[in-house]
């Protein structure tokens, strides 16, 4: 049975992953929702120990969460920031503070870095990757992919569009939207047989290459690299076929002539008389 989460043990999760202890996290939501309130009203509130909680007030103090505030008979109580407040000073936080991690990283002697491949296996990560990536490109953005995960995609892509970056579509399906070059690819049906499923290619700036492949099950594996080996081997794969997509679409009776209507010869790659 899958227990599902309240709104406050999600929101109490997520503060969590923003670097606030879980007691932090629920003192915050607590008096959010009965603000001003004591330390003592705000532990209740909460189910925390009275005995952490003014060390963990004091904490959210400091990070400027909690302003103490008095009531008419002098009694110590505290109000804190509104959500959209809260999130606001997180973000500058962490933007300052990756911005300084910057700096001085980018000082420090470092090493040669292997060049990994890291696995990403779950949808929402792959998703993240590849949007990211598209974002941060600089100059190129190539890309294979199907309708299904090029929806998700299509903001990121259109960004990078009036960015100016270089796109090299191939749309395998007919395009729902057309994006920089967009090459309808002639073979898809023959492709997901052999294949047994959606791939997607994804290389920017001729630097780093995202890879996933998607049954209708959901993602069966990704990963995300700067390997240069790796990232020339997929770039050129698309490259080969915008070059197929080009012949296909300028030459087509001749093509389907001699590999047949799918083009199902032109991929017999062991038998060159086909």
């Amino acid at each position: 049975m899958v227990v599902m989460k309240s709104s406050g043990d999600e929101a109490a999760a997520l503060i969590q992953q923003l670097g606030f202890s879980n007691h932090e996290a629920r003192a915050y939501l607590s008096l959010l929702s009965c603000q001003p309130a004591s330390a003592y009203e705000i532990a209740k509130q909460a189910g925390l120990p009275t005995s952490k909680i003014y060390e963990t007030v004091n904490r959210l103090v400091g990070k400027g969460i909690f302003q103490p505030s008095t009531d008419p008979d002098q009694k110590q109580l505290y109000v804190c920031l509104a959500p959209d407040e809260f999130i606001s000073g997180v973000q500058q936080t962490t933007r300052n503070t990756t911005q300084q991690l910057s700096e001085v990283l980018s000082r420090l002697d470092q090493p040669l870095i292997p060049r990994h491949i890291w696995p990403l296996t779950t949808d929402q990560d792959f998703r993240s990757r590849a949007i990211s990536l598209v974002e941060e490109s600089q100059h190129s953005v190539l890309i294979s992919g199907w309708a299904q995960e090029l929806d998700w995609l299509r903001d990121a892509l259109e960004a990078a569009d009036a960015r100016g970056i270089a796109i090299a579509l191939v749309h395998f399906g007919e395009p729902a939207f057309k994006v920089g070059a967009t090459y309808h690819h002639p073979v898809e049906n023959t492709l997901y047989q052999e294949k047994g499923g959606r791939g997607f290619t994804l290389v920017t700036d001729s630097n780093v290459v995202a890879v996933a492949t998607w049954t209708e099950q959901g993602l069966t594996e990704g990963a995300w690299s700067r390997n240069q080996t790796f990232v020339t081997v997929s770039e050129d794969y698309i490259k080969h076929d915008v070059y197929i997509t080009k012949v296909t679409r300028f030459l087509p009776k001749e093509m389907q002539a001699r590999f047949g209507p799918d083009f199902e010869r032109l991929r017999d790659i062991f038998n060159a008389d086909a």
